[in-house]
């Protein structure tokens, strides 16, 4: 629970933003998100104010990047190649290794173990290079502070993938199953989910004016964990809005911009739509594990965790080793599996 005073201090810095958003995309645009952070307060109109903010948003972007959708709009539903088994797997940590964080390692040692065929190729801010070639203007803006080392890392998972195949997992995905993915042209992480984000299934079509959809509330996509073929068209749309964006902004219109490209290339172009829609959904919702990181570890429970091949952590929260009551938390079972 905030303080009144962090209460006060966030709602100063929202006013502060709200003009600078309104000059730079308009008044719809600063006004929703504005009033979206008070969501929360007003429970039956949550997903309302959220369709408020995410149409506004998108409707600039479709508006600002018409001539990019157009592009891959009327590309044809061809017989798309599948994963290969082979296929590298991309993980960053931008400092190397040797700076990662006891969870951060954990993760990537769970994934390396788990990797099967795939080899797994660690990109730093030392041998990005020697993969992909980014715009100077992109690298200008990261190094000035313009972007942030987040949305930059957008734009280095989609180079990475277009360029080279394979499967972008970011470092703190722990991984509890092999990894097998040839089957399938397009992957993410696709579950249940309790938010009001624009990844939602009851926010498709928004961007052409459609109203809230009815049904089980599905997260159709992660940013975090993506998979597909060489020069896939998702990428190349990805790379050229998120290329375009960059090229004449130096602000975010919003924190979850990579999503938004996302949902309104998967609004606008129908074998974006497809391949989306034809990833399989999990059962397990994608921070469950992450939830429960500091509870009594359980054999039985961390079973039925481990059904499931993906979770989403985090290492920036405190997690403990061990409880109150000197028991085991299931933070410290992961370190004691995956840590060498």
């Amino acid at each position: 629970m905030k303080t009144p005073k962090e209460i006060f201090q966030y709602i100063a810095l929202l006013t502060k933003r709200f003009f600078p958003l309104w000059h730079l995309y308009g008044f719809p645009v600063a006004w929703a998100s504005l009033i979206f952070p008070f969501g929360h307060l007003f429970r039956p109109l949550k997903p309302y104010i959220a369709i408020h903010k995410h149409r506004a948003i998108l409707l600039y972007l479709k508006k600002r990047y018409s001539a990019v959708l157009d592009k891959f709009a009327g590309s044809d539903e061809m017989q798309q190649p599948t994963i290969e088994p082979d296929s590298p797997i991309w993980v960053c940590w931008w400092d190397g290794e040797q700076a990662m964080p006891p969870l951060v390692k954990a993760c990537c040692n769970s994934i390396q173990r788990h990797a099967g065929k795939h080899p797994v190729r660690f990109v730093t801010k030392h041998n990005f290079r020697e993969f992909v070639s980014i715009p100077e203007y992109i690298l200008d803006k990261l190094d000035s502070g313009i972007m942030t080392l987040t949305h930059f890392s957008n734009i280095l998972r989609v180079n990475l993938l277009h360029d080279h195949g394979g499967i972008w997992m970011d470092a703190t995905i722990l991984t509890l199953k092999n990894i097998s993915l040839e089957e399938l042209p397009f992957y993410t992480l696709k579950a249940p989910a309790r938010s009001a984000s624009v990844t939602l299934n009851r926010f498709e079509g928004i961007s052409s004016g459609f109203r809230i959809q009815q049904g089980p509330s599905i997260s159709r996509w992660s940013g975090f964990l993506l998979a597909g073929t060489q020069y896939s068209l998702v990428f190349a749309y990805l790379r050229d809005i998120l290329y375009a964006y960059w090229k004449d902004h130096e602000d975010q219109i919003d924190y979850l911009l990579f999503d938004y490209t996302i949902a309104l290339g998967y609004d606008n172009i129908p074998v974006m739509k497809k391949l989306i829609d034809n990833v399989p959904c999990s059962d397990a919702e994608k921070f469950v594990l992450e939830k429960n990181l500091n509870r009594e570890f359980s054999e039985e429970q961390f079973a039925r965790y481990s059904l499931t091949a993906f979770h989403k952590l985090t290492w920036k929260k405190k997690f403990t080793v061990h409880t109150q009551n000197h028991s085991l938390t299931v933070y410290g079972h992961i370190l004691d599996t995956f840590l060498e």
